[in-house]
């Protein structure tokens, strides 16, 4: 059977095969993009205090990683360790604690290699780190774990007091990490229990153990106190060697003054007892009434705070709400009537304005609010294969939030927000609170009161609170509603809806923004800056 235009059609012309050979080999591109991947090393890399580490990363297949967006972070993704970017080592959001300690080898990068060095090792540098790169099209991660070590200073042994019948012995030592184990052994090799063993770190992050052990007149020839690294199979030993006679000598003396000084501990004992038994029950008296004025003040608190937030969904507080497609980062499509958004892992075309999200996925509402008490609906769309690893926030923020480069999403940065994350949904409070909610809410109201300055959630399923935030400082600025995705499969949408009664209301899914307005053009078609 030959090909479609051999029977009996035209043979292409040259501009024909040249539109084919175009389109084969942009399939091809898209192809070998779709199958790229970041890979680490697959296994821990160790390293000690104060020398240099290499993490390795690679694409695979092999890659020219030049003209890539390539970045190193901690735990989370506002913690940059280093960030290059199209041949340039960017500094602007690097933190603190690697500023002057990182290089980015530039000799393996047409290689694909992406590894990453780290100068000066410091105990803090333990831990996780993520390499993740980024173009157009893709963007891919690989997890690199750092155990970093050190093998502290011989143990100090020194003698304290008589005590429970024979002599406590104590051991030190210093600059160990991570923390280490401290063994104590008689002449035969048997491990004895410590008494006590405490322990403390210093401003480098580096620890100091201390232990004790109660020897007795049974424990003959060399003491041996071990000190052990377990994470480099390391160890510093020291030994002490007490005779029985010395214990026996020792007893006598010292059961009388054990007598002496338990007698005293008696006397004193005593009277002090008979004092603090008098004052503590008028100490338990005040305490009882104070724990009954606080929980009285709590109670109320609760009910002003729960009649707050009842307050806010009265009709008249109900708002229409819309999204402003300027503001959209660039991997977030808006519908054409500006009432859902959806991510996309393709960033969309247009202008990167000063008014649109750069680096966070997330977009405002083109109302603002300046006083009143207003709420609006939000609907949670997600597809199951998003399952748990669904990414997506509701809330709020100054009109002039921060719009370009990474920061914490936090109330001292301008957002009131609650988030849902890997299965659990949070309030962003700084720290995060988590939030014990089942099943995650899919309709949310959001109460903003400007007045006293108070952004509440209220799950829309069940008509209950979930989170408020109190004084929240809005400094007299434009409040908008803000929005944030990170995920395929996950949809937010603003119903146009008032809540009669605190009950679930019927409707149907999403409005679908499968065919949106430009998400970076605006109302009209038109850039805007």
């Amino acid at each position: 059977m030959g090909l479609p235009w051999g029977c009996g059609h035209p043979s292409l012309t040259g501009h024909d095969r040249g539109l084919l050979t175009s389109l084969v080999t942009l399939l091809l591109l898209r192809l070998g993009s779709a199958q790229l991947r970041v890979e680490g090393p697959g296994h821990p890399v160790t390293a000690t205090v104060g020398q240099d580490v290499v993490l390795p990363c690679h694409l695979s297949p092999q890659r020219d990683a030049r003209s890539l967006d390539v970045r190193w972070i901690r735990d989370h993704i506002s913690e940059t360790v280093h960030h290059y970017r199209s041949g340039e080592d960017l500094y602007r959001d690097q933190m603190e604690a690697y500023s002057g300690r990182t290089e980015l080898a530039r000799d393996g990068l047409s290689a694909g290699r992406l590894d990453l060095r780290i100068t000066g090792l410091r105990p803090s540098d333990d831990g996780l780190y993520v390499c993740t790169v980024e173009d157009a099209d893709t963007y891919e991660e690989a997890i690199v774990e750092l155990k970093v070590s050190a093998t502290g200073a011989d143990p100090h042994l020194s003698l304290g007091g008589y005590e429970a019948g024979g002599v406590r012995v104590l051991c030190q030592s210093a600059g160990w990490y991570p923390l280490p184990q401290l063994l104590w052994r008689d002449a035969r090799g048997q491990h004895l229990p410590s008494v006590s063993q405490t322990h403390s770190q210093d401003q480098e992050g580096l620890f100091e153990i201390e232990g004790a052990v109660i020897v007795t007149g049974s424990v003959e020839g060399p003491l041996s106190c071990m000190v052990r690294n377990s994470r480099l199979q390391q160890e510093r030993e020291l030994s002490l060697h007490i005779s029985a006679p010395f214990f026996h000598n020792a007893q006598p003396w010292m059961v009388a003054l054990a007598l002496v000084l338990v007698l005293l501990a008696v006397s004193i004992g005593l009277g002090v007892y008979l004092f603090r038994k008098q004052a503590a029950k008028k100490d338990a008296k005040l305490v009882k009434q104070a724990a009954e004025i606080e929980e009285t003040d709590a109670r109320l608190d609760e009910q002003a705070a729960e009649l707050a937030w009842r307050r806010c969904l009265l009709p008249k507080n109900r708002v229409k709400v819309t999204l402003d497609p300027d503001t959209a980062h660039r991997r977030l499509v808006v519908s054409q009537d500006n009432s859902s958004v959806r991510w996309e892992s393709e960033r969309q075309q247009g202008p990167d304005t000063l008014r649109r999200f750069d680096s966070w996925c997330c977009v405002l509402g083109l109302e603002e609010f300046k006083d009143g008490t207003h709420f609006w609906e939000v609907e949670v769309e997600v597809k199951e294969k998003a399952g748990k690893s669904a990414r997506w926030a509701v809330g709020v923020a100054r009109a002039s939030v921060k719009r370009k480069g990474w920061y914490e999403i936090i109330p001292e940065e301008g957002v009131w927000a609650m988030q849902y994350y890997e299965g659990q949904l949070k309030s962003l409070t700084s720290p995060p609170t988590p939030l014990s909610l089942s099943p995650i809410p899919t309709r949310i109201w959001v109460c903003l009161d400007c007045t006293h300055g108070q952004v509440s959630f209220i799950n829309a399923d069940k008509g209950v609170k979930i989170f408020t935030f109190t004084a929240a400082s809005f400094n007299g600025e434009s409040i908008r509603p803000w929005f944030l995705l990170w995920t395929q499969g996950t949809k937010l949408c603003l119903r146009d809806s008032t809540p009669q009664t605190l009950s679930p209301a019927l409707g149907g899914s999403c409005p679908s923004p499968d065919t949106p307005a430009s998400p970076l053009l605006g109302p009209a078609g038109a850039a805007q800056e």
